[in-house]
């Protein structure tokens, strides 16, 4: 790096190699950026717009195998089977019924569609310009045809960095993936540890008032550990020290995005649309790529 004395006896920083200038300004120009995110983001808006008609029109609602579990669940009986498995998809905490319930007021077909469309702007809402090579991998192309809510925590998981209430959404569904959380304790952030504590703990108490009787039941089928299927067959307690591993090691590199990745190990049962829960790093992704395409243009604003 060359330093030129001004004739008023200050200093400025001249670029001394090319390297360095490239280093700064990045690989495109603000310009090749923008129309490249342009692109890509109307790419996006196609596919899943077309995605959703493609399962709701022409499908005519396709098989939405995980959300019909949701749609026709028992709220006296909610768990029937003693295990879970193709008979018996509703495998979450009684608390999921405050997000379940109120959709099954509506037809099913239509319950879907809107679940589905719900799915979709979460996951370009994650994506961005990268909703269109995303939507064409099978775990989420799956994903959304099935109506499972791995896109649903992946939100809860990015929104926690902000609003650690969030938490609670992971917390009371799936609960394994709330491992995860270990990157906060480990980090001693005691604000958001309180928050997503005391916001989980007051819709479980909710949950333990108004679904009482449905408790005892979802204790016998989580009594019987879910199998390891296909195609990776790994229980959960194999991938459990994994998990923790991850999200130690991002605690101390302050690497948030380990939190997706460890609560995506972390799941009660992994299979073939388990990945699409890693949509939830794309946030952060994007933030780097940013980094890399732009230089120190991307923390400008015009550059965001």
């Amino acid at each position: 790096m060359v330093q030129r004395t001004t004739a008023l006896g200050g200093r400025h920083r001249v670029a001394g190699t090319a390297n360095e200038a490239e280093g700064r300004h990045g690989i495109l120009s603000l310009r090749q950026y923008r129309l490249l995110k342009f692109v890509f983001t109307v790419l996006g808006i196609v596919a899943v717009v077309y995605y959703w008609y493609f399962l709701t029109i022409q499908e005519n609602g396709a098989q939405p195998v995980d959300a019909i579990f949701y749609w026709r669940a028992d709220p006296s009986n909610l768990y029937p089977h003693a295990a879970g498995g193709l008979s018996n998809g509703y495998v979450y905490t009684p608390a999921f019924e405050f997000l379940a319930a109120p959709w099954r007021v509506l037809p099913f077909l239509t319950f879907v569609a809107i679940y589905r469309a719900i799915l979709l702007g979460i996951l370009f809402w994650l994506a961005g310009p990268l909703t269109l090579p995303v939507l064409l991998a099978f775990p989420v192309a799956s994903e959304v045809a099935a109506g499972n809510i791995q896109l649903v925590l992946a939100l809860a998981l990015v929104l926690s960095r902000r609003w650690p209430a969030a938490w609670a959404v992971v917390l009371l569904t799936k609960v394994t993936p709330g491992v995860a959380l270990l990157y906060h304790i480990l980090r001693r952030e005691w604000r958001q540890v309180a928050i997503a504590a005391v916001a989980t703990g007051a819709v479980l108490v909710a949950a333990l008032i108004l679904y009482w009787g449905q408790w005892p039941a979802y204790i016998r089928l989580m009594s019987n550990p879910a199998p390891a299927v296909a195609p990776f067959y790994l229980p959960f307690w194999e991938r459990l020290p994994f998990a923790v591993a991850i999200v130690a090691v991002g605690a101390w590199r302050g690497w948030w995005w380990t939190t997706v990745v460890a609560a995506f190990v972390a799941l009660p049962a992994w299979y073939y649309i388990s990945p699409a829960l890693l949509v939830g790093v794309l946030p952060s992704l994007r933030e780097g790529a940013g980094r890399v395409l732009l230089g120190d243009r991307a923390a400008s604003p015009a550059g965001a």
